[in-house]
This record gives structure tokens, C-alpha cells and sequence, in this order.
């Protein structure tokens, strides 16, 4: 009863914190860490404690796998060196310049390693949400960084566990093979369940079955890179890329539509639910810190956040020139804003997030010798405040930055967008003969869908703005007489008229009709 309380106030105040920080242009992540330390100090919620290794096989699994769906592959193999660094030697030097500035105030060794390791990754769904505001070259830059150096991070998360809970001090040479063994064999797994999932969708033809492999895939990989000690992050991340690849060819429109849907509502409820938890467990941190006091946990929280931003920004620059000097750059400034501006952009949206707060809850609470972790409730409250911090500092100033960089959005997505659909009708008209003499398709028909194709390509060779206008007018008609076509169908259904389940039949098909004519949401 107690885990049915728990999902339905985790639930509702995700609805709640997300529809109040929309309304009023809050960080949604403030409000909800906020709401989650109020639930935190009410009685019911104030000893929920979470086991440390679920954490991460519950929340990042499904998280990471929907954003790998949705990148750019063409833009990470023309991005891939400065991918590279930002994934891999930006999260190592993060880790270390958090770990020395942490130590530099009495905190333990082994537990600002851990802090490091948990602080070093970006967040791939804070990055999505910039999708309107930068070009595509850079968000996909950014967005593939986080999904990476989520690997890589936790990868040396691992080891710094190892420090903190079994007070193992392996070598740098230990280190090196624990992470290339550990990443080369996440990425055989993804490999592997992917391809095996493409090999069963080809042969797949059903959207609940084909919607029920689409939630294991995630979880599959994750458990077989785990099982042989390899990156269960990287298996997700590349499971999901081979899908992106191969959806296309493999996966049927019901399916997508059905799968992205559930993938969309789950990761919702999964990343708002994680900022709560963590919300719930900073009461108990506070009066769980022993190792400093409350004005040093405070001061150490000041200088990590400067000490990540402050990284961040030294590399993405140092990164920028190099770039420059190599003829690689993020955005060509000839074409653009000067290559510091855009440093300063890909700089400041480094927001820390979900992998954070997962792997945070997830150190040990004792050691192999059956001790506490005595620092494990600082490392959860410097995580937390530091996540509040960037969001509320660099969260509500990167419209300002992203405006003084003069960066306008991604306006070859509008002409690629234009060329992909010409092309595609005029390649539909060409087939439609062929296509109708295979199926015995009556002439009426044929010349109908002809004309419809006609009209369409018409529309789109047409660029001036009255025919846009034309288009918009014509698209609020058909949602207007779409609208009284609902009303009527459901007033049969009130007068018993028809069956609920004619009514269900009818709404899908109109349901099909307003999605052709809106899109599949507001990125469209």
C-alpha cells in the first residue's frame, strides 16, 4: 500500500511542479526538487528510502533509450572529434577539478571522487528542450555529448564507488582497462540486442507486441552489458542508436506511433518522479551530514558549481580554438556568429540532471565491511543543490545568451523538410501507375489520388506566402469540419445510437485524420 501512495503522489506532483513551472517560466526540475523536500519532511514520505542499485537500472535505462531514438546520426559522424572530447576528456577533467576543489574543503578522498563522477555527465533531456533555440549542428553536438559521456561517467562512477565502499585504491593502468573493457563491452551489447531486435521487427507486424520488445530492448541491453561487467549505459545508448538507424525500414507506422507515445509519457513521469525522490531524500541528507557543518556543506556547494560551469566553459573554448585552428568547428563562423559566441552557448547549457540524481541515489549506503557511508548524505545534498543552481542560474539565462550569440534555431531543417516531402511525392506519383495495376485499382480511384498527389506538389513548389496562408486556412476548415464530425459521432454514442466500441473504431479513424493535419506534436 505504502509503493501505491508513493507512485500516485510521485505522479501527481510531477503533474502539478511541470503545469505550475510551464505557467509561470520556472525551471520545472526547481519546482519539483522543491515540492519533493516538502514531501520529504511530511511523516509518510519522510522514511522512503531507496535501494541503492535499483536506481540506476530503473530510471536510466528508459531515459537514456528515448533520447538515443531521437538524435542525428549524420551529425554525429560529422561532429564526431569534438563529440570526443566533450563525452570523454571533458567528463575525466570534470571529475577531477570537482574532486580537488571538494578535498580542498575536508571532504574525504574517496567521496569527492564519487562526487565528481556523479557531477561530470550533462543531461541529455535538458539538451532536447533547446531544440526551437539552437542550430542543428550544435544541439546535436550537445545532445550526443550527454548521451555518451553518460557512459563514461558512470563508467569511472564505478571505480570511485569501488574507493568509497570497498577502500580499494587500484592503479591508473587498473583504471584504464576497467574503462576501455567496460565501454568496448557496453558497446557490444548494444550492438548485439539491437541487431537482434531489428531481426525480430522485420518479421514483427503487430504494434503491441512489436510496443512490448520496444520496452524490453532498453532493459535487455542494460542487463547484458551488466552481466558481464561492461557500460549498461553504452548498451542502452547504442541499442537505441541502431534503432534510430533501422526504425525506418523495419518498424510499421502503428508501431512508432504507439511506441514513441508510451517512450514520450513514461520518460515524463520517469524524469519528473527522479528530481521528486531526490527532493525527499535532502531533509534527511541535512540532518544526516556529520563529516562538516551545515555552513561548510553550503560553501562546498558554491565552489563545486563554479568549479563544473567554470570547467565547462575553459574547455569548451580551449576545444573552440583548436577546433578553429584544425578547420573543425561547431558552427562555421563565416556562416554565423564568431566561434566564442557559440563557445559560450554550448558552454552554458551544461545542465546537470537525471544521470546525476540516479547515480547520487545510487551510492552504497555501507561498505563491504558493513559500515555506513558516512559521506554519502553530502554527496546527495551537494548533488542536489549544485543540479538547483545551474538550472535556476544557467536555466533561466540561456534564452539571454542564446539571443546575444545571435543563434537563430535551425533554418536548413525547413528547406530539408521541403525537399524530403517534393521528393517523396513526386517518387508516389511515379509509382501510382504501377502500383494500381498490381492491385487491380479502379481508374476513378487512380485519378483521385493522382490529383490529390498533383495538388500536393503544386502546394510545395509553391513558396510565396499567400499559399502558405492558403494552406493554413484550408487546415483550420478540415479541423473545424473534423470537430462537428466528433460532436455528431459521439451524440450517436449518448443516444445509443451505436456501440462503444463502433464509437472507438470511428475515433481512431478521425483520431489518424487530426494527426495527419497537426503532426505528431509541437516540435513538428
Amino acid at each position: 500500500m505504502q509503493v501505491l501512495v508513493l507512485i500516485v503522489v510521485l505522479g501527481a506532483t510531477v503533474l502539478i511542479g511541470t503545469t505550475l513551472g510551464g505557467r509561470y517560466r520556472v525551471a520545472p526540475p526547481v519546482l519539483l526538487i522543491a515540492f519533493g523536500v516538502l514531501l520529504g519532511l511530511t511523516p509518510p514520505l519522510s522514511e522512503v528510502t531507496l535501494e541503492p542499485d535499483l536506481v540506476l537500472l530503473i530510471f536510466l535505462p528508459a531515459i537514456l533509450y528515448r533520447e538515443s531514438l531521437t538524435i542525428s546520426l549524420r551529425e554525429i559522424r560529422a561532429n564526431l572529434p569534438v563529440i570526443g572530447l566533450l563525452a570523454v576528456v571533458l567528463v575525466v577533467l570534470t571529475m577531477v577539478t570537482v574532486s580537488l576543489t571538494a578535498q580542498a574543503f575536508g571532504v574525504n578522498p574517496a567521496a569527492a571522487w564519487v562526487l565528481g563522477a556523479v557531477l561530470a555527465p550533462t543531461d541529455a533531456a535538458a539538451v532536447t528542450g533547446l531544440a526551437k533555440r539552437l542550430p542543428r549542428k550544435l544541439l546535436t553536438t550537445l545532445h550526443a555529448e550527454s548521451l555518451i559521456n553518460d557512459g563514461t561517467a558512470l563508467v569511472v562512477f564505478a571505480v570511485a564507488v569501488g574507493l568509497l565502499s570497498q577502500s580499494a585504491e587500484p592503479g591508473v593502468l587498473g583504471i584504464g582497462e576497467e574503462f576501455v573493457g567496460a565501454s568496448v563491452g557496453g558497446v557490444v551489447a548494444g550492438l548485439l540486442v539491437g541487431a537482434a531486435v531489428v531481426l525480430i521487427r522485420k518479421r514483427l507486424d503487430d504494434p503491441l507486441r512489436e510496443g512490448a520488445l520496444s520496452v524490453l530492448t532498453p532493459f535487455g541491453a542494460f542487463l547484458l552489458a551488466d552481466s558481464v561487467h561492461a557500460s549498461g549505459v553504452l548498451a542502452v545508448v547504442v541499442a537505441g542508436l541502431v534503432l534510430a538507424y533501422a526504425g525506418p525500414r523495419v518498424i510499421r507506422a502503428r508501431s512508432r506511433v504507439l511506441a514513441y507515445a508510451f517512450w514520450d509519457l513514461s520518460t515524463f513521469l520517469i524524469n519528473g518522479g527522479l528530481f521528486v525522490l531526490l527532493g525527499t531524500q535532502i531533509p534527511r541528507a541535512v540532518r544526516g551530514i556529520t563529516s562538516t557543518s551545515s555552513q561548510r556543506a553550503l560553501l562546498i556547494v558554491v565552489m563545486v558549481t563554479l568549479a563544473v560551469v567554470g570547467t565547462r566553459l575553459a574547455f569548451v573554448y580551449l576545444t573552440a580554438q583548436v577546433a578553429k585552428l584544425r578547420r573543425r568547428r561547431i558552427l562555421d563562423p563565416s556562416q554565423g556568429p564568431s566561434s566564442w559566441r557559440v563557445g559560450t552557448v554550448a558552454g552554458w547549457a551544461g545542465f546537470r540532471g537525471a544521470v546525476s540524481l540516479a547515480a547520487a541515489l545510487a551510492v552504497p549506503t555501507m561498505t563491504v565491511s558493513g559500515r555506513p557511508v558516512v559521506e554519502r548524505d553530502l554527496i546527495i545534498f551537494v548533488t542536489a543543490l549544485v543540479i538547483v543552481l545551474i538550472m535556476l542560474i544557467q536555466g533561466t539565462t540561456l534564452p539571454l545568451v542564446v539571443r546575444w550569440a545571435r543563434l537563430a534555431g535551425d533554418p536548413e531543417r525547413v528547406d530539408e523538410t521541403r525537399n524530403a516531402r517534393r521528393r517523396a511525392a513526386e517518387v508516389g506519383l511515379a509509382a501510382l501507375p504501377r502500383v494500381a495495376a498490381e492491385i487491380g485499382a479502379r481508374q476513378e480511384a487512380v485519378q483521385r489520388l493522382e490529383a490529390e498527389y498533383q495538388r500536393h506538389l503544386a502546394d510545395l513548389n509553391e513558396s510565396g506566402g499567400s499559399t502558405a496562408e492558403e494552406r493554413r486556412l484550408e487546415r483550420r476548415l478540415r479541423l473545424g469540419v473534423l470537430a462537428h464530425k466528433r460532436r455528431e459521432v459521439t451524440r450517436l454514442r449518448d443516444n445509443r445510437e451505436i456501440d462503444d466500441l463502433v464509437l472507438q473504431e470511428l475515433q481512431a479513424a478521425l483520431d489518424n485524420e487530426e494527426i495527419r493535419l497537426l503532426g505528431r506534436g509541437p516540435n513538428e
